[in-house]
């Protein structure tokens, strides 16, 4: 299950893994090589919030792991 995030929170992709461990997190980055963006979604399912990021018509979007999902190969997936 994923929610809306209000309130425009505005950090960079490592707050937003920190703040949101056990999440995945959608995040609209300001730019492609910015790590500083706006939380638009957080969810519980990987399936789910990558489907959503799919449909979802803004610029800039991923995917951010939570730091309890983080895994060595990486925690980003960048779609658009």
């Amino acid at each position: 299950m994923y929610q809306r995030v209000e309130n425009n929170q505005r950090m960079t992709d490592v707050e937003a893994s920190e703040r949101y461990p056990d999440s995945w997190i959608i995040m609209r980055m300001d730019s492609i090589s910015s790590d500083f963006g706006t939380i638009l979604f957080i969810g519980d399912n990987e399936n789910e919030i990558i489907s959503l990021v799919m449909q979802i018509n803004e610029p800039f979007c991923g995917v951010i792991e939570g730091l309890n999902h983080r895994r060595s190969l990486g925690g980003v997936v960048v779609c658009g």
